[in-house]
């Protein structure tokens, strides 16, 4: 059956629109269970991916890392040289409270008052804060901040503003010892707010905030910052002052052999599976690229990075799809717009996930649930909560959905539908999904 006429059915039963003809479709339903293929069109078709490739991204991290992997943050005094390493391991959402508690149990194995230099060691990992395909008028963009072997939260700075009282306020958080804050604002008749971000060569934030606010009010504003391997220095080096130990220069460095040192302290991150469902059900490109870059690490990498992240994810679909292999994947999280992938690749990678007796229930429960969070918090809120789990992706012209449908006979699903479409189109090519979606749960 051809897509013009499928969809024509399902105009006539669903009362939706047509696929315009200016648009790209890639369309693929299988049968969880059986593998059947239940519907095929452009399925062998190369589309950009978007967020999708987070499903890739999860499948290499809990093959290769597993569900209860935890980044160990370690802070290591060199004695003799009176100096204090933190090793990055690359975790993600690690917060300002992680930083406090380790400066306590750093005090506590250090006599009170003494002085010491307070180095950041990253050398495990790439000096590549953002990926390939990712523009740079996108640095500023809550949905690109840097990928650094050592992060605050997902470096990302919450700005609050208000205008209460005679002057126009601005607070951050978390506190960023580095922060340069230039504020422009003035109040005005409409709320129109213009942000800055710059120091990404100097690795230091600088934010510049321009345009109007509302008097009498407030605001919440969310961005990307610059350096946050120097800011977690600069705040773990705070907290220690405020312990009573002195902190004379902070800098990057190497740390020496761990065994002429002794370890004061360690960060434990989330478990992977909690961090890779906090990446699926809201989209966190950040906790992507590292993960990706972790998995590289570990799987026997020298330097954790994204072109290695992407070999490993690479060899991995070529042992899913043999037959496919004109794919490309340039990142973890799929802002790259040099992505590439098929619907039949990602059908394959869900199949994989889901059907794992290893882990295969954490790796569906990382998804978003249609109706009731993440990114389909209000999407297919016509079907019963928690038939539909999947990924959803966007760009400016890209709008892809891949999971698991239960349908209303219980018959699981496994549905991807890719969707290229002019620029501004994606809400339109969001409705049509979930249009699609219901068909689908209704029918089978």
């Amino acid at each position: 059956m051809t897509l013009i006429i499928q969809v024509l059915i399902l105009s006539i039963s669903l009362n939706i629109p047509s696929i315009p003809s200016s648009w790209r479709a890639g369309i693929y339903a299988a049968d969880a269970d059986t593998g059947e293929i239940l519907y095929n069109h452009n399925g062998a078709s190369y589309f950009r991916p978007a967020s999708t490739v987070k499903l890739l991204t999860t499948l290499v991290a809990l093959k290769e890392l597993g569900p209860s992997y935890i980044y160990e943050t370690r802070v290591m005094a060199d004695t003799a040289g009176r100096r204090l390493f933190i090793v990055g391991a690359g975790a993600p959402l690690l917060s300002a409270e992680h930083i406090r508690v380790v400066a306590l149990e750093t005090a506590a194995s250090l006599d009170p008052g003494s002085s010491w230099d307070l180095l950041w060691d990253t050398a495990k990992f790439a000096s590549e804060s953002h990926c390939p395909g990712w523009d740079t008028s996108d640095w500023s963009r809550t949905y690109c901040p840097p990928i650094e072997g050592l992060s605050v939260g997902d470096n990302i700075l919450q700005l609050i503003i208000s205008t209460r009282g005679d002057t126009t306020r601005v607070f951050s958080y978390p506190p960023l010892p580095g922060l340069s804050v230039t504020n422009n604002l003035v109040t005005g008749p409409i709320e129109s707010v213009r942000t800055t971000v710059e120091g990404w060569s100097e690795n230091r934030p600088a934010l510049t905030l321009e345009g109007t606010v509302l008097p009498d009010t407030h605001l919440v504003l969310y961005m990307p910052f610059a350096g946050p391997p120097a800011e977690f220095a600069g705040m773990l080096a705070f907290e220690l002052e405020a312990t009573g130990l002195y902190i004379d220069q902070v800098s990057q460095g190497e740390a020496p052999d761990w065994n002429s040192m002794i370890q004061t302290s360690v960060m434990f991150s989330d478990p992977m599976f909690v961090l890779l469902a906090s990446m699926n059900k809201w989209s966190r490109n950040m906790v992507a690229e590292m993960v990706l870059r972790t998995a590289s690490l570990e799987t026997g990498s020298d330097l954790a990075s994204t072109g290695a992240g992407c070999d490993v994810a690479g060899q991995l679909l070529r042992e899913l799809v043999p037959s496919l292999t004109e794919f490309q994947i340039a990142d973890g999280s799929g802002l790259s717009r040099f992505n590439s992938l098929t619907p039949i690749h990602l059908a394959a990678i869900l199949s994989e996930g889901i059907g794992s007796p290893a882990w295969g229930v954490e790796y569906l429960a990382t998804l978003p649930v249609n109706g009731v969070d993440g990114t389909l918090r209000s999407r297919m809120t016509d079907l019963p909560p928690g038939a539909f789990r999947g990924k959803t992706g966007t760009l400016s012209d890209t709008s892809t959905i891949a999971g698991l449908l239960t349908s209303s006979s219980g018959r699981r699903i496994i549905l991807v539908i890719m969707l290229e479409v002019p620029n501004g189109n994606t809400w339109t090519a969001r409705g049509l999904q979930d249009s699609l979606i219901s068909w689908f749960w209704e029918n089978y």
